[in-house]
């Protein structure tokens, strides 16, 4: 397994220190146990960065470790922001213990994110039969990106969508799935699928704004059943699907356009709340 820093930047982090980067490449074995966190940065702060730190460490406890210092970490991605400031970019984060080696990396990717056509017109996406192995530990999984990535590619679609051995979708190769039937949202249940953080935050709005929602496995025979469907996640944000293989939805449900509207608004309260960051 490759872990590849692009040199687009002028700074990463390397446990806790701040060096200049040179299209550094980690070469790890298959086995490792690589955990790994992204957040979007926007203008120079983390978008939701203690939330995510959270969900590293939550990770992290899941395999039987304890040997993150959160409040370390954070301090030293403040520092990186400072120092390497970018207009908007997502900021990964990597985590391993090999043996009695521990190592941190958090450095930028090359980010793409949706135009507003597609987010006015919706994305099309497939199916593809291959599950998660523990979804709930956020673990680098390169045999699962590598099968998403060759079936994203031969069907240049947006996103496949996850299909258990007894039909149920789970979630997306990179993102988590909504179904949308009349004005209530259904999501696969939290066990089965990795929880994205927006996932999480689209749960919550949902909740507090009473647009009814539901965890419960989606069958894909439901498909021709829903009013519409979206994904979600740090680069999609609410993203609503146009076309799953051959079914259309046309035009996008009510909830989903609210949905969009809202995590927009927490975004913008997200970034404005936090002073330090």
């Amino acid at each position: 397994m490759k872990i590849n820093i692009s040199n687009t930047e002028k700074y990463f982090i390397h446990n806790g220190r701040i060096e200049k980067t040179d299209n550094l490449t980690i070469d790890l074995p298959d086995t490792t146990k690589v955990f790994y966190e992204v957040i979007r940065v926007i203008n120079g702060k983390g978008l939701f960065l203690n939330e995510h730190l959270d969900r590293l460490h939550k990770s992290v406890m899941l395999s039987q470790l304890d040997c993150l210092d959160i409040n370390n970490i954070r301090s030293n991605i403040l520092k990186l922001l400072k120092a390497n400031y970018v207009k908007e970019k997502n900021l990964k984060l990597n985590f391993y213990c090999q043996n009695t080696q521990q190592e941190l990396y958090a450095f930028f990717i090359e980010s793409h994110y949706p135009s507003n056509e597609v987010y006015q017109k919706g994305i099309r996406v497939e199916l593809l039969p291959i599950e998660r192995h523990n979804p709930n530990v956020k673990l680098e999984n390169p045999l699962l990106r590598g099968s998403a990535d060759k079936a994203l590619c031969m069907s240049q679609t947006h996103e496949m969508l996850l299909v258990n051995a007894q039909g149920f979708i789970t979630e997306g190769s990179r993102s988590n799935f909504f179904a949308v039937f009349g004005n209530k949202l259904v999501t696969p249940p939290a066990q089965q699928v990795l929880q994205g953080f927006t996932r999480q935050m689209v749960i919550k709005l949902a909740l507090n704004n009473n647009i009814p929602i539901e965890e419960r496995p989606i069958h894909t025979s439901e498909i021709t059943e829903m009013d519409g469907a979206f994904i979600t996640g740090t680069s999609s944000k609410v993203l609503p699907i146009a076309k799953i293989t051959d079914h259309v939805f046309a035009p996008i449900p009510e909830t989903t356009s609210k949905m969009m509207k809202l995590y927009d608004l927490l975004m913008e309260e997200s970034l404005t709340s936090n002073i330090e960051n």
